[in-house]
């Protein structure tokens, strides 16, 4: 016999050296861990879920699906041509008619503190079967464009000055002899000397939710305010639901609002960097 052999090995030997050594005796403090392998896929499987739900949920993603087009926005003052629009978009944006600024009220000529609107081009070939509120009643974006594009109005600001801190009643009510009054001061509406700016709406199309929108427009309105040195001041008032939404946009809540246009239950907010 060759010095290299040796005796085979006993039959339980044998067994235990072509057994694979998937577990460990636990006299050699070995630990299976096989179950926190599981457990980490479970985590890897919850993380890769939750990012593909915040992904479809992203304001990118949202507008994605608003549009069957590219959305490329236009914000711009907001002029007479824009009337019907504006009147559109508040009927759609506040479910409550005590919320929406009239018909009556958004004629009245409110001097313009800066009343802006967030558009879109909308190409009728492009935007077959796509409706929103405001797409009847949207204006030509040239006379006599070959493609006849329209320019829609899909979120709006509207607002005063008043001469308080915070807004009341009198600041959200407008005189209502305004046709014979002739630029004559009134006691209620806009107050010209004042330097607090009175955001009396924030309407967005409700398909357009989600999507930023509004966020951009009050962005870019407090940005034009702050370099027009006109205010000390941007105030609004909100219901509870809306107080986060606008701290996250940089306006402090004060407090409940003594205001009871449209039923009440407000809180003011106010932004000192307007």
């Amino acid at each position: 016999m060759a010095a290299t052999e040796r005796e085979p090995p006993s039959s339980i030997e044998a067994s235990n050296a072509n057994r694979p050594q998937m577990f460990h005796r636990i006299s050699d403090n070995a630990i299976d861990e096989s179950s926190d392998a599981d457990s980490d896929f479970v985590k890897l499987q919850k993380t890769i879920s939750k990012e593909r739900r915040e992904a479809r949920e992203s304001p990118q993603a949202r507008l994605q699906r608003a549009f069957p087009f590219t959305f490329h926005p236009n914000i711009r003052p907001l002029s007479k041509s824009d009337y019907e629009s504006c009147i559109a978009l508040e009927n759609a944006a506040f479910p409550d008619p005590a919320h929406r600024a009239t018909p009556e009220k958004a004629s009245s000529p409110w001097p313009n503190m800066g009343h802006l609107g967030v558009f879109c081009t909308v190409v009728p070939e492009k935007a077959k079967n796509w409706t929103i509120e405001t797409l009847d009643t949207a204006k030509p974006v040239e006379t006599d464009r070959p493609n006849g594009a329209k320019s829609v109005l899909v979120a709006h600001i509207v607002s005063t000055r008043c001469a308080g801190d915070t807004i009341t009643d009198k600041d959200m009510d407008y005189p209502k002899d305004w046709r014979t009054r002739r630029g004559r001061s009134a006691d209620v509406g806009h107050q010209e000397g004042g330097r607090t700016v009175a955001m009396h709406s924030l309407a967005v199309a409700p398909k357009l939710h989600g999507c930023g929108i509004g966020q951009m427009i009050v962005k870019a309105y407090l940005q034009q305010l702050k370099n027009a040195g006109l205010a000390d001041r941007v105030a609004l008032i909100c219901q509870d639901y809306l107080v986060s939404y606008y701290e996250r946009l940089g306006f402090k809540c004060i407090g409940k609002s003594p205001a009871e246009f449209g039923g009440g239950g407000w809180h003011d907010m106010v932004s000192h960097d307007p």
